[in-house]
């Protein structure tokens, strides 16, 4: 079997299970044509299937574990989701409806190949949930702080080398999770997260953190492993709530007498 003869045999392969995945989405849609949750992940789907998106009744959609190079534009018309996962799939950006889930709770987009996230993302006010994790971003929309019912946000594993100031706005978020990226510096407006619980920080490039990290009032664990940090500042006894900073992997040569003497406060490091 010659060449041209191998890639007619492999596109023909594609194209049966593209079909065979279709046909697959179009059985379920039609069985949950009434419900509200719909899943349709680990299907092998390589697109979605256009009667998708008359269902503007769906509360719920799961397209994890496909082949989804991207997502069209009228996934905005879905309106009345509340949870959309599009984890482990292939897909490269987002388009600029996304922004018009206005009911959108939860977001999962874990396991793609998405280099920066559009500014629509930050309309999304209901937004409690955003996981990007494993993805290739680099940045982050300049207003992503306008995420105001934000709690959670997953951001490990990606190639983020700054943040916006206006990450600072998040009054609402309990657990940020930075680890394994660029990140040289953290912006002061950090420390203004007043709900903050879990600032995970390990895998970067930190040399130091600002002194306005004292102002966390309720951060109870601060991980830090794995960056450059020569010292930690004496400041932070003032975190009343921390319990505990993880600090493996650094080149820490003092620690700050009042942090040793903490009772309250365990300082993991070698």
């Amino acid at each position: 079997m010659n060449e041209t003869q191998l890639l007619k045999k492999a596109a023909c392969m594609y194209l049966s299970r593209a079909q065979e995945a279709l046909g697959q989405a179009s059985e379920k849609i039609k069985e949950s044509a009434e419900s509200k949750d719909l899943d349709l992940s680990d299907i092998e789907l390589f697109e979605l299937p256009q009667e998708l998106f008359e269902l503007e009744h769906l509360e719920k959609l799961n397209l994890d574990d496909n082949r989804l190079a991207y997502i069209p534009d009228e996934i905005g018309k879905l309106k009345n989701l509340r949870q959309l996962s599009i984890r482990g799939n292939c897909i490269m950006n987002l388009p600029e409806s996304i922004g018009l889930l206005e009911n959108l709770e939860k977001l999962y987009l874990g396991y793609n190949t998405i280099s920066e996230l559009p500014d629509s993302v930050c309309s999304l006010q209901n937004l409690k949930m955003l996981n990007m994790a494993n993805n290739l971003l680099t940045n982050l929309p300049k207003n992503i702080g306008d995420l105001k019912s934000l709690t959670k946000l997953s951001l490990h594993d990606n190639l983020l080398e700054s943040l916006p100031n206006s990450i600072g706005n998040l009054k609402n978020l309990k657990k940020l999770f930075l680890d394994n990226n660029n990140l040289s510096t953290i912006p002061a407006s950090l420390a203004n997260l007043s709900c903050l619980e879990e600032l995970v920080l390990s895998g970067n490039e930190l040399k130091n953190l600002p002194p306005e990290f004292s102002g966390f009032s309720k951060l109870k664990e601060l991980i830090l492993d794995e960056n450059q940090l020569e010292t930690l500042p004496a400041s932070l006894i003032k975190c009343t709530s921390l319990r505990l900073i993880a600090i493996n992997g650094n080149p820490i040569e003092n620690i700050p007498q009042e942090l040793l003497g903490c009772e309250t406060l365990t300082i993991d490091g070698n």
